[in-house]
């Protein structure tokens, strides 16, 4: 099935930018153009669970496949020689394992089917940096994460927390800045989002970060029924929604984070 569908989608795009040499990669499910990866199990899912008809569907494979060739042509532009010129722009970012192949890229553990990286930052989206930007700038990569971190809160002084009160709190984070799932790697944010929780920064939460643009929170003391729904509701929105993150709930610490 997946076979199949992989052959479909690769019609459509060879149709729509017939110049870009897309091809079957060697893996099953995987399409490239020589130069990256396009993995279509999340797609497949996607697809699965969708009530479109086959024609509309197409249009978003197209969409998908134009915005991320719109990512990999920017990417020279994206991440500039001179580091003065790219220390605002470097942030850190959550990347799926499933989906996405970035190359050369730096990449960090975060969760079993989830990354996390190192991008810059420009209009058009990001680009991934690489060790041998690193070197060329003669930067440590810890250092530059924990750059990328501080531009994140940076950039937004005031942080966009949506909190919906109740005997069930929750916490949702939805700027649309292509940032929301990764400002759980900052330990400032996490401790906001605890404390909002449960009154205590040094407290213990849920947290579901099923696609790039958002983040949703609730407290372990939620009743399991509850939670249960709200895990598969983070479950279903990472197989449905645009940038796929993690199916899986997170135990979240100010210090550690952990699959739940």
């Amino acid at each position: 099935m997946l076979e199949a569908f992989t052959n479909r989608v690769l019609s459509v795009i060879q149709r729509e930018f017939p110049t870009r040499g897309f091809r079957l990669g060697e893996e099953l499910g995987v399409i490239t153009d020589g130069s990256a990866k396009f993995g279509m199990s999340n797609l497949w899912a996607q697809f699965q669970q969708s009530p479109m008809p086959d024609e509309a569907f197409d249009q978003v494979i197209i969409e998908k496949f134009a915005g991320a060739l719109k990512l990999i042509d920017g990417a020279a532009e994206a991440i500039p020689q001179a580091w003065e010129d790219v220390k605002p722009r470097l942030r850190v970012q959550l990347v799926s394992a499933k989906v996405t192949d970035v190359g050369r890229a730096i990449t960090f553990p975060f969760a079993d089917d989830v990354h996390s990286s190192l991008v810059s930052d420009c209009d058009t989206g990001y680009a991934y940096i690489s060790n041998e930007d690193l070197e060329r700038w003669g930067q440590s990569a810890v250092d530059a994460i924990e750059l990328g971190k501080l531009n994140i809160v940076t950039s937004s002084p005031t942080l966009p927390m949506t909190v919906m009160p109740g005997p069930a709190p929750l916490v949702a984070i939805q700027t649309g800045d292509g940032y929301d799932a990764a400002r759980i790697l900052i330990p400032e944010i996490r401790a906001k989002i605890i404390s909002e929780l449960t009154g205590d920064e040094d407290g213990e939460v849920y947290v579901g970060v099923p696609n790039r643009d958002f983040l949703i929170a609730w407290p372990m003391t939620v009743d399991d029924d509850l939670h249960q729904q709200l895990s598969q509701t983070v479950a279903m929105d990472a197989r449905r929604q645009s940038h796929p993150l993690s199916e899986r709930v997170l135990r979240v610490t100010k210090d550690k984070i952990a699959i739940a």
